[in-house]
């Protein structure tokens, strides 16, 4: 339950502190005095969109912080899910500034707003003054049913199963667009392929064949140079000759010194290597032969290899290889495209009947609890003046499976006995907020909802019937937490907590204030909505009536 709120800078309240009780709890004040401002802190809180200029006049910074008791409500996993510290107090923290930034704290842990949406789904159901609207919603009614039918642990599991399932719907689509282009590609990635690996291609090949073609192409020239070199070598004047004769020389007197030995053995070693240079010279020239036919098969394939690079817009073999490689996947993959479209296929239509098979399920569970629902609602109706009024839940097939399952829930009603009509047809504004407060009265007896709060469920109502609607808002409270912002003296003379709202017209800004009255207040505040602009005896008399009519707690 909702146990204090803290309104800082926010709209006209610069700073407000409430402490709520459990029970039922009713607040009341002049129209335009800031009844709206604190729910709209409290949504502010629970993670509604924050905006700069409900920011009090002047200021930086408003923060609106709720505590909240939640023993017993089972909220553990969600915490730990969340990786926030539980305790059985928790306390909410929303800080906006003026430059648009947000901040959200939960137990003191920062969080995003999308967690304090969540947990306050569990903590707290306000009834807006625009919530009527919801009755013309097929999801809200549909709800209504789920809340009664008890069916959340089969519905969520459809719903997961049920996004499992679009989930594989896209994935067959989108293999089934895959596997249509690939195929309607298939011959000319089977052309390119086969072209590629016809070529025989291998690594290093592009520089070896141009290495080649460079020898050939210059036989001539390379067989000049060298006999220009074996000639240089070996010839009576070459450097083979003249090494000898060093070395000779050097034989002579290498006995006359460690230096003159240690020169012998580096000519000789030059001699060798000489030697050795000599010997690969003459075989690379006996070797160089012109051979026409073996520079025009190498030209070919080099102009085959020059035609593969420009058509694939690469420049090495190395990366024509791995094209060739690219197409045999997708040649591959297309060969298996069938047989995964095949398990798609069949992973749909299974996940499917088990869809269904769980619709059933949920359908048959919310047929069930139709005739329950119609007669509390007309039960409460008639409570309310509504003695004639016929309520229909009627639950349709859809054509096909849906996040919700198979059925289409659509409320129907009439309150002069005709035939019964979708409620936003035929219901009148008071009618539409006695439907809604029956409906909210089944929600509160089917949920584990902490606190339920109403902003003038009211409206169009008045007299014996206002009453009734305060017996029922008490009666509510009888099992959670009730706060009601009203108009109407019959409603509030039933709660047990009456707080007033009030301006000061006399500050600058003009400020907005929220009093919990004792016993006499709210007398002279249900008399002055009694009476109007002036309170008299006769309704200050008659306000006590009410609160003395009003059952004790």
């Amino acid at each position: 339950m909702l146990k204090h709120l803290h309104i800082e800078n926010y709209v006209l309240i610069k700073s407000l502190n409430l402490d709520f009780q459990n029970g039922f709890s009713v607040v009341t004040g002049q129209t335009g005095a800031g009844k709206s401002i604190i729910l709209g802190a409290l949504n502010l809180a629970l993670g509604a969109k924050a905006d700069t200029k409900a920011i009090f006049e002047g200021e930086k910074k408003c923060i609106i912080e709720a505590e909240f008791d939640i023993e017993g409500y089972g909220l553990e996993e969600f915490f730990d899910d969340n990786d926030i510290d539980y305790s059985h107090i928790c306390i909410i923290r929303r800080e906006i500034t003026d430059t648009g930034k947000s901040r959200s704290f939960l137990n003191d842990t920062p969080v995003l707003v999308s967690v304090l949406k969540q947990l306050g789904g569990k903590l707290i159901d306000i009834h807006s003054q625009h919530s009527t609207l919801l009755l013309e919603s097929n999801a809200f009614q549909l709800g209504i049913v789920d809340s009664v039918a008890g069916d959340s642990e089969i519905l969520e599991r459809y719903k997961s199963q049920y996004e499992y399932y679009q989930s594989v719907c896209r994935s067959l689509i989108e293999k089934t667009e895959e596997a249509s282009n690939a195929k309607s590609n298939a011959d000319y990635i089977q052309f390119q392929y086969n072209q590629l690996k016809e070529c025989n291609l291998r690594d290093g090949e592009q520089q070896e064949l141009e290495g080649r073609i460079n020898t050939l192409e210059h036989v001539s020239d390379i067989k000049e140079s060298l006999e220009r070199s074996i000639s240089a070598l070996d010839s009576d004047e070459g450097i083979l000759s003249a090494m000898h004769t060093l070395q000779s020389a050097l034989e002579d007197i290498a006995s006359f010194g460690n230096s003159f030995e240690e020169l012998l053995h580096r000519v000789t070693s030059c001699q060798i290597e000489l030697k050795d240079i000599y010997e690969e010279i003459e075989r690379k020239n006996n070797d160089v032969e012109m051979d026409p036919a073996e520079l025009e098969s190498m030209q070919e394939r080099m102009s085959l290899i020059y035609t593969l690079l420009q058509k694939h817009k690469v420049r090495t073999v190395e990366e024509l290889i791995e094209i060739r490689d690219s197409l045999a996947l997708q040649l591959g993959q297309i060969d298996n495209f069938d047989e995964e479209i095949e398990v798609l296929t069949k992973e749909k239509a299974a996940i499917y009947d088990d869809l269904l098979k769980m619709a059933k399920e949920i359908s048959k569970m919310r047929v069930s609890v139709a005739p329950a629902i119609e007669k509390q609602v007309m039960e409460t109706l008639a409570a309310l003046g509504m003695p004639n009024s016929v309520f229909k839940v009627e639950i349709t097939k859809t054509a096909d499976i849906t996040p919700t399952g198979t059925d289409i829930v659509q409320m129907l009603i009439s309150s002069n006995k005709t035939k019964p009509q979708p409620i936003q047809n035929s219901a009148s504004g008071g009618e539409i907020s006695r439907v809604m407060l029956s409906l909210k009265a089944i929600i509160a007896s089917n949920s584990n909802l902490p606190t339920l709060v109403f902003d003038e469920i009211d409206t169009g109502v008045s007299g014996l019937v206002a009453s009734q609607m305060g017996a029922i808002l008490q009666k509510m409270s009888d099992g959670m937490q009730v706060i009601c912002i009203t108009h109407l003296p019959q409603v509030a003379a039933k709660g047990e907590h009456h707080y007033k709202v009030f301006k000061d017209e006399n500050t600058n800004p003009v400020q907005t204030y929220v009093k919990l009255l004792d016993a006499e207040e709210r007398v002279g505040e249900i008399a002055a909505m009694l009476s109007g602009e002036g309170v008299t005896e006769a309704a200050i008399n008659n306000a006590k009536e009410l609160l003395n009519t009003a059952p004790a707690r």
